[in-house]
């Protein structure tokens, strides 16, 4: 018999309030950052602060790309008082906000509540990722971002191209990243073999979001910082080394970052018609060439990674609640940093050992999983 609308409204409700707990107490323990430690004086932060200072004026001494980024810190200094109070309690409520948008999102790309609470619980246990933007609450464009994307993915999907002009036009304000969802954009049409109909009413959705973009740079003249092109050519070497490639491709999603790969018949099920989430997913991959860090330039790629996560929980792995804890407990060891925390670990490599340690005792749990499930399925009478 199938569940009333009341009921299945009240247990994803449930579900939603049990991530809220797990955000709650992950918002506490990873604490907040010291930005007088003269150690982050050259940390994006201190561009981000002293935009947010200026507000509802512009600081002009502002280096790029962070003088262009100017929607997260001028909308938090608009904070009456102490300005870095308001700081933080803008970002905490855009990151309250993000995760309750999250989950409504994988509701609405498919998944059940449960399988939307463990991915939305696995995301707030990601250091790189809710954990430093949490942490280091300056960074109130990265936070602002998601949220955008997450708006700009449904109304792609829903072909609401007024809402995605207005959301890739404030995108952009916060972070030119953003603009990687042109070609997105207009390949899920095409998978959609919607085209024809559809094609310049998208277009034209990218006209506010061009104009933000060109207009900044043409009224705001930052004194220094690389170009594009600087930038790249400063970064592009990440790709010739192993480790940092390492920490580009694997470290950000840890301890699920090998699940695509044990589960790659449903990852590849998942693409199919959907190549446009693939397609995101490389480019912010190809994002990370124009910057120094690594895993936090990840993180826009978790409104991808993330569905599809929930998209084989859901498939191969629940109700098994025993595997899911061992995915959690996983997760949540992972969330533990020798920086970024209320509580930090001593060293880098305690942070490496206990993150190695669960991706690779997740991946070894669910190889185990399939390889018995295999055999069961083989033993059964035909």
């Amino acid at each position: 018999m199938d569940r009333s609308p009341s009921k299945a409204a009240a247990g994803a409700g449930a579900y939603l309030a049990l991530t809220l707990v797990a955000a709650a107490l992950m918002i506490f323990l990873y604490g907040k950052i010291d930005y007088g430690d003269p150690k982050l004086e050259k940390w994006d932060l201190v561009a981000y602060r002293a935009m947010a200072l200026a507000a509802p004026g512009f600081d002009h001494d502002v280096a790029r790309p962070f003088a262009y980024r100017i929607l997260g810190p001028y909308l938090a200094g608009l904070i009456g008082g102490h300005r870095d109070i308001g700081i933080y309690l803008v970002n905490l409520a855009f990151s309250i906000g993000l995760v309750i948008l999250a989950y409504r999102f994988m509701l609405t790309f498919g998944l059940g509540p449960p399988a939307a609470c463990v991915v939305m619980v696995l995301y707030t246990f990601n250091k790189h990722f809710f954990g430093f933007t949490t942490w280091n609450y300056f960074h109130v464009d990265d936070v602002l971002l998601n949220i955008f994307l997450i708006i700009l993915f449904w109304s792609m999907m829903r072909r609401r191209w007024a809402i995605f002009a207005v959301a890739l036009a404030l995108a952009t304000l916060a972070k030119e990243v953003a603009l990687i969802m042109i070609p997105v954009a207009l390949l899920s049409l095409v998978e959609a073999r919607a085209f024809g109909r559809e094609g310049w009413k998208c277009l034209w959705a990218f006209v506010p979001a061009a104009a933000c973009y060109f207009l900044l740079r043409h009224f705001i003249q930052p004194p220094e910082g690389p170009t594009l092109p600087q930038a790249f050519a400063q970064n592009w070497t990440k790709v010739t080394s192993f480790d940092r490639m390492f920490h580009v491709v694997l470290n950000p999603f840890v301890p699920i970052s090998l699940v695509p790969l044990v589960f790659i018949d449903k990852t590849i099920s998942l693409l199919k018609g959907r190549l446009h989430m693939l397609l995101f997913y490389l480019l912010v991959l190809a994002t990370t060439l124009f910057g120094t860090n690594n895993e936090r330039l990840l993180n826009p790629a978790a409104v991808v990674v993330y569905p599809l996560i929930g998209f084989i929980l859901q498939r191969s792995i629940l109700p098994s609640k025993r595997v899911i804890a061992v995915i959690l407990i996983g997760g949540f060891l992972s969330s533990f940093h020798w920086l970024v925390a209320r509580y930090p670990l001593p060293s880098r490599e305690a942070v490496g050992a206990l993150s190695g340690g669960s991706t690779l005792a997740v991946a070894v749990l669910l190889v185990v999983l399939r390889m018995t499930r295999r055999k069961e399925r083989i033993g059964e009478p035909a």
